[in-house]
């Protein structure tokens, strides 16, 4: 989450100049200190002088207007002053004015365009306190655009030159800045990197390469040990600090409640093995582990009496059930008798803070589904969908935040009945129209023919649906006129087959997957596999969730007290939101050949 900025701490502290003073100050420096005028005084009398003392009096009114709290007042006055004009050090003021007046608008790549001035290449011959204070504001602005790396590097420069007061801040920013960068990113950055920067970078890698609690632990009692002397050594960000505590107070003893019997039982077994797998790779470290007891959930017929009798044997954690109606049960039951992570949704809320949900819902596809087509460039989209439930959830999930981002829908279409698909791509697409159009235009051109064309108001189109209506959707597409219009999709729209013959018909399309089967980097996934090799494929989802379900379990209270915490998962990247709920967001593939590949990463970076 970015920093907000407060034109408060933002604005300069300078002076402003009396209407009716004899002469015009000739510098920056030269400006008094007593602020009697107002904006419109400074105006006027910098109406009375011509050249640079103009200019001189109309930045300072751009000033005045900043410290009254008019940003936009600001950037009207700075439209007067040709800045290329202006001596060095008031080409460096007028960056910053216009900096922080967009700032304070929310125009971010406004304020980023005007801190890379080739006059802020000459900021060393402003005082330390303006340095300082400018490149605290170009780090702000870096983060506000995305370029965390480089927001904390700035920080990281500085530090050494700020107020011994300023310093525990500056630390705090630099460890919210890397927390918000990827994870390739942030590994990137550290080759190159020396120094104090590199022992940041190294510490904030810890929870992105060492994803179980008790391997992040052990690394960062060694990144203490060789970095004894540097800033964050003393006195850690809360967050990582508060790993060690996490892990002081783990509990010894866990239960696993799973539906082993019945039609779930396959379900069951990949998150058990899942969850295990996790578990060995800490102890095969030598790292002790909580001991694990298994209920088969299909046993009770209330989910509260499988909590009471782990309780009774020795149990301090239940993890489970899977079942929707016996995750209702607990969401409904009141306080639990243990904490429980549960591995699906409740339709209704709780307040319980005890009870964590965590499950693989279609929602998180869809949520991020809207956020890499916002970060595509993306505003105006249709949605696509079935009648099943899980792809209405999907529908009515994309455009809340699309809405909330601020896209446009366009249309929405229910597209499971085959029959109709071709003539509702044209309706939406309006290629009615655009072949009239062609018509009208060859017949009065004669020999010139005309090509119909897809609606110009359409970015692209969002789709819930099965792979056999996927394989219908993209050809009409094309049939339409409109193969090249982007087509973002959940994980449902195609099947997992490295041979690339069940997904004919479908290159191009754009897929929410999970890490572990996209990326397939995660540091168990070839033990995994290896062992199961049916995790590599479409049961693979539910492997990955037992493993994250160990990883996360322990740091739950965490990610409550601090819910800016992000854990990059094998199911995606997870955060808990105010309800207790896991949010997953989800990187993305695309289609070629009818194999799922990673997609090009957006040009904000986003995932």
């Amino acid at each position: 989450m970015h920093r907000s900025i407060r034109l408060s701490t933002l604005a300069l502290t300078l002076t402003t100049v009396l209407a009716g003073c004899a002469s015009a100050p000739k510098s920056l420096d030269e400006l008094p200190r007593t602020p009697d005028a107002s904006v419109e005084e400074i105006l006027k009398s910098a109406a009375r002088h011509d050249g640079a003392e103009a200019n001189l009096l109309r930045l300072h009114a751009a000033q005045t207007a900043l410290n009254n709290g008019n940003p936009e007042q600001t950037l009207r006055v700075l439209e007067d002053i040709p800045q290329s004009a202006l001596p060095a050090d008031q080409q460096i003021r007028f960056s910053e004015l216009q900096a922080t007046s967009a700032m304070a608008l929310g125009d971010s790549l406004t304020a980023l365009t005007a801190i890379k001035h080739p006059s802020l290449e000459q900021l060393d011959i402003r005082p330390l306190h303006e340095q300082l204070r400018i490149q605290q504001l170009r780090a702000d602005i870096l983060d506000a655009n995305g370029q965390y790396i480089e927001a904390a590097r700035e920080r990281v420069f500085i530090h050494s030159l700020l107020d011994p007061s300023q310093q525990a801040a500056n630390n705090q920013a630099i460890w919210d800045s890397l927390t918000q960068a990827k994870t390739q990113t942030l590994q990137t950055a550290s080759e190159g990197a020396s120094g104090e920067f590199a022992g940041w970078l190294e510490l904030a890698l810890i929870t992105r390469n060492q994803r179980n609690l008790d391997l992040q632990v052990r690394a960062l009692k060694a990144w203490k040990e060789s970095h004894a002397t540097h800033p964050a050594a003393n006195r850690l960000p809360d967050s990582i600090q508060q790993i060690e505590a996490l892990q002081a107070s783990r509990p010894t003893h866990i239960g696993l409640l799973l539906p082993f019997n019945g039609p779930l039982a396959s379900a069951a077994q990949a998150l058990r093995d899942g969850f295990l797998a996790a578990q060995y790779q800490a102890q095969s470290q030598g790292i002790s582990q909580p001991q694990v007891t298994l209920y088969d959930s299909t046993e009770y017929s209330q989910a509260i009496d499988a909590l009471n009798q782990a309780k009774r044997e020795g149990v301090q954690w239940m993890i489970g059930p899977l079942e929707k109606d016996k995750v209702a049960q607990l969401a409904s039951s009141g306080a639990l008798p243990l904490p429980t992570l549960v591995l699906n949704y409740a339709e209704q809320a709780t307040s319980d803070s005890s009870i964590y949900q965590f499950g693989l819902a279609p929602e998180d596809e869809a949520r991020s589904a809207a956020i890499r087509a916002w970060n595509d460039g993306k505003r105006r989209m249709a949605t696509l969908s079935t009648r099943d439930d899980w792809s209405q959830r999907a529908n009515r999930a994309f455009i809340t935040e699309w809405e909330r981002l601020g896209g446009i829908l366009i249309g929405q279409e229910l597209v499971d009945q085959p029959a109709a698909v071709a003539n509702q791509m044209g309706e939406l697409l309006k290629i009615k129209q655009s072949e009239n159009r062609a018509n009208r235009i060859s017949s009065i051109l004669g020999d010139v023919l005309a090509q119909p064309t897809p609606r110009q108001d359409l970015d692209a189109l969002f789709l819930a649906a099965t792979p056999l209506q996927a394989r219908q959707i993209k050809p009409t597409l094309a049939f339409q006129y409109a193969a090249d219009l982007p087509v973002y999709a959940t994980s449902h729209a195609y099947q997992i087959d490295s041979s690339g013959m069940q997904n004919t018909d479908l290159d191009g399309l754009l897929i929410a997957e999970i890490p572990w089967l996209l990326e397939q980097n995660d540091p168990l996934y070839s033990d995994v596999t290896g062992n199961w090799p049916q995790a590599g494929g479409a049961l693979g989802r539910l492997y990955a969730m037992g493993v994250d379900t160990q990883r996360i379990f322990a740091r739950l209270p965490q990610m409550r007290e601090y819910p800016d915490t992000r854990i990059e998962g094998a199911t995606g990247e997870l955060t808990l939101d105010s309800t207790g709920r896991i949010q997953r967001l989800l990187p993305w593939g695309q289609i070629r050949n009818g194999v799922l590949e990673p997609a090009a990463p957006s040009d904000s970076g986003a995932l």
